[in-house]
């Protein structure tokens, strides 16, 4: 034991070096990431506000380039097409609504009806400076060939989201679990959130407040039918 002991020491005297030159490439990779990341974002608010101005379909990546004093061929290092862009955005709100829900100590015993207002009010203020776009997209995601609706990617997001609502609902001891409503609730939930979504995009009232209201509403009928485990 003693000479297996005194060859570990050994070998760690020796490794020592080797670990103090492995640092400074690590500083380097951290340096290229955070390069990268802020490439990206200034691909995604140059897309952003021509998206907002111009309109999806006529934007284009040459002028998401020139807008983001990029060479258009750096756009295509980081995505594909302008819909990439669109569903890395839509990967922001979810990610953002996710974090102020799950981030918020008043929210952590709250009531469900409750967290899952949150949920999408973090959602419509995200997307709200981009609502001509999003009303765009919106129509673009109707077409069969669209990357935003019907892509891997778009699955991915549509299933994260509907993980994080099944997390709410196994989390709250109100509802009943094992039911077939509160099974197949998360799925219906992401249909509703689309229906308060168009909606929300007609909506004319001040600060939208027809849509916060019609929220409150439905979302305290839904739990209550949840916690009765009927429709």
């Amino acid at each position: 034991m003693p000479t297996a002991t005194a060859k570990k020491a050994q070998s760690r005297r020796t490794a020592a070096p080797r670990a103090t030159k492995r640092a400074a490439p690590q500083r380097g990779s951290g340096t290229r990431a955070r390069q990268k990341e802020a490439v990206r974002k200034r691909i995604v608010d140059a897309a952003l506000a021509l998206f907002q101005s111009k309109g999806f379909d006529q934007t284009t990546t040459r002028q998401i380039a020139g807008k983001a004093k990029l060479a258009e061929g750096t756009i295509f290092n980081y995505f594909e097409t302008k819909e990439d862009i669109a569903l890395h955005f839509f990967e922001l709100e979810v990610d953002h609504a996710i974090a102020t829900v799950r981030t918020s100590a008043r929210l952590r015993r709250a009531p469900l009806e409750e967290k899952l207002f949150a949920l999408i009010e973090a959602q419509l203020e995200f997307l709200a400076p981009y609502e001509k776009f999003i009303g765009a997209a919106f129509v673009h995601a109707l077409r069969p060939t669209s990357k935003i609706a019907f892509s891997m990617q778009a699955l991915d997001l549509r299933n994260r989201y509907i993980a994080f609502v099944q997390e709410l609902l196994q989390e709250s001891e109100s509802v009943p679990s094992g039911s077939v409503l509160t099974w197949a609730a998360p799925s219906v939930f992401w249909i509703y959130y689309v229906g308060v979504l168009l909606y929300w995009l007609n909506d004319a009232s001040k600060g939208k407040q027809h849509t916060l209201a019609l929220l409150d509403r439905s979302l305290k009928l839904g739990v209550a039918m949840l916690r009765k485990g009927s429709l």
